[in-house]
């Protein structure tokens, strides 16, 4: 059984150095294959496909700023006389004739229903267009979190480089972090008419979400607390995940035609797998250690998923201010997954440190306390600003000095009716344990024979405890100072 407090697991095995290896691999090959594309030809344009039906490449913005007759929202059709409608990262094609820096090359654009023609400038990249891109708000939010929970990854491994587990979160980071460095730069054209550019972007950009990404998650899922009974018999199959994304990897770029489709259907099923494996062992694992794992894995990511929610009304359009949407929408997503990034490690690593159950009763009572002091701070405040306007006639800072101090005076009151009310109906089992220690310290200051005192103690052992067995062992005091020297003399 693979556990992180087994005491004689090898920090460094030979699976342990080939994960390492694959992970410093996959960041330093996104970094080589970033600098490489810096001295391809380019229009010089970011440009998405929006569709998975037609895979167009639809342009959004000059980067690099020189003069171009495109336009925002311009879908390209050809390039001398080479039809591209259809192929957007997807299929590599033959650089067409002329395709070169400082070059012109004809290009065909549809632009609201018609096809238009022109000289289109052939450019390189620039840091000026990579700067360009990747100052916008998306990206800079995501610049931190990628940067910590690679580091997360990381330190999880060299804490615990035995757990297969921990592995599997260093090569989820990892290719997070690869998959972001690639796609700081745009692909469009410029990827699709180099082969190692384009298999490189393919990978980076599109492909590694099914072909790693998400069999690294159902890997840590399948090992996480405790790997599978079956893994344990044969251990050759904690790599099936890895298996299933290789021949996905080989189907989306040997095989004809969109599978694109294929990619989200396996997607799919390898996440869906990964939440039973995860239900299965939170109902099958049962010593303290595993529970203590998945409370902190399970939180954790439900805390990340809720916050990931708050990026949804940004992204479903319905916050009109639109760098409001674009920073709320992103601040979800970071927020989200660092959450679910820091609490899986601490789960792998050092949860015993932390009492998952005391953090989440806090949260809960901070929580509520803070929604009901605003509420009641906002009522004060308008009853009294009313209150006053009507005596004076015009505004005064008074009624927020009321409101404040009545907000003060209301603080701790508040909060210990609100622990009191979440430990009755959510930890009745602790919260009967401190009422019992609570009348047992009362009893203690008066009694004072002793048989009824250790009756008392054993009680309340037994109430708040259920031990098996308890036992009370009484030190005999000496009485007097000859019966003390005669003690030390034994």
């Amino acid at each position: 059984m693979s556990n992180a407090n087994q005491p004689n697991q090898p920090r460094f095995n030979r699976g342990a150095w080939l994960t390492l290896a694959f992970g410093l691999g996959l960041i330093l090959l996104s970094l080589s294959l970033l600098a490489y594309r810096f001295t391809l030809p380019t229009d010089g344009w970011d440009a998405e496909y929006h569709d998975l039906d037609q895979l167009n490449w639809v342009y959004l913005e000059n980067l690099v700023g020189a003069q171009s007759p495109l336009q925002i929202g311009d879908v390209l059709s050809a390039i001398e006389g080479q039809i591209l409608l259809g192929t957007a990262s997807v299929e590599y094609l033959p650089p067409p004739p002329g395709w070169e820096s400082g070059n012109q090359v004809s290009a065909t654009v549809i632009r609201e229903g018609s096809d238009l023609s022109f000289q289109l400038p052939v450019v390189n990249w620039t840091p000026t267009a990579w700067l360009r891109r990747n100052i916008l708000p998306s990206r800079l939010l995501n610049y931190p979190m990628i940067l910590f929970l690679t580091a997360v990854g990381f330190l999880t491994f060299f804490r615990r480089p035995h757990l297969h587990s921990a592995r599997a979160l260093l090569i989820f980071w990892a290719a997070m972090a690869a998959t972001f460095i690639s796609t700081s730069l745009p692909d469009g054209v410029s990827a699709q008419f180099d082969r190692l550019a384009f298999t490189g972007v393919f990978f980076f950009n599109y492909a590694i979400f099914g072909a790693l990404l998400l069999p690294a998650i159902l890997a840590f899922a399948i090992h996480f607390p405790q790997p599978k009974k079956a893994i344990q018999q044969r251990a050759w199959l904690g790599l099936t995940p890895f298996g299933i994304g290789l021949i996905l990897l080989a189907a989306l770029y040997f095989l004809p035609g969109n599978t694109a489709y294929l990619g989200w259907i396996a997607g799919l099923g390898m996440i869906l797998a990964t939440i039973i494996s995860l239900l299965h062992s939170y109902l099958t694992q049962r010593d303290a250690i595993s529970r203590a794992q998945m409370r902190w894995a399970v939180g954790g990511s439900a805390a990340g998923l809720a916050c990931i929610l708050l990026a949804f009304p940004a992204a479903f359009g319905w916050i009109d201010n639109p760098l409001a949407a674009e920073i709320l929408e992103v601040a979800g997503f970071t927020l989200g997954f660092s959450l679910i990034g820091l609490s899986l490690a601490i789960a792998v690593l050092r949860y015993r440190l932390f009492d998952i159950d005391f953090i989440i009763r806090k949260t809960l009572v901070y929580g509520i306390l803070t929604v009901l002091l605003a509420l009641f701070y906002f009522v004060l405040v308008t009853l009294f600003q009313n209150l006053l306007s009507s005596m004076t006639g015009q505004q005064s800072t008074l009624a927020i000095v009321i409101s404040t101090l009545a907000i003060a005076a209301l603080f701790s009151p508040l909060r210990r009716r609100i622990q009191d009310f979440i430990d009755r109906r959510f930890y009745r089992r602790k919260y009967d344990a401190e009422q019992a220690l609570a009348a047992f310290s009362l009893s203690v200051r008066e009694e004072v024979d002793l048989e009824s005192l250790t009756r008392e103690l054993l009680a309340v052992v037994e109430e708040t405890m259920q031990p098996e067995s308890v036992a009370v062992w009484l030190k005999e005091v000496p009485k007097t100072k000859e019966d003390l020297v005669f003690g030390l003399k034994k």
